[in-house]
């Protein structure tokens, strides 16, 4: 299931067990979401899915559903 795999991959990116994230997976609501961390977890998704993100979407993949979205759309 993708919503899984985002959340894991999520999860991992900051450092956090996945029973512990935030039902609302957003900047406001994981602790250290940065402009640094958003980058990194866009390498981590591009390595988790096999797929490339382009540059002027990564602004946009800030919540939970948009994440999911985006990799539904670009693996299928």
């Amino acid at each position: 299931m993708i919503e899984g795999r985002v959340r894991g991959v999520i999860a991992s990116v900051f450092s956090l067990s996945p029973d512990r994230l935030p039902a609302r997976l957003e900047p406001d609501t994981v602790p250290g979401w940065s402009s640094l961390r958003q980058v990194q977890l866009v390498l981590a998704l591009e390595k988790e899915f096999g797929v490339e993100v382009e540059p002027d979407v990564i602004p946009d993949l800030v919540t939970e559903q948009a994440i999911v979205s985006y990799v539904r759309d670009v693996a299928a």
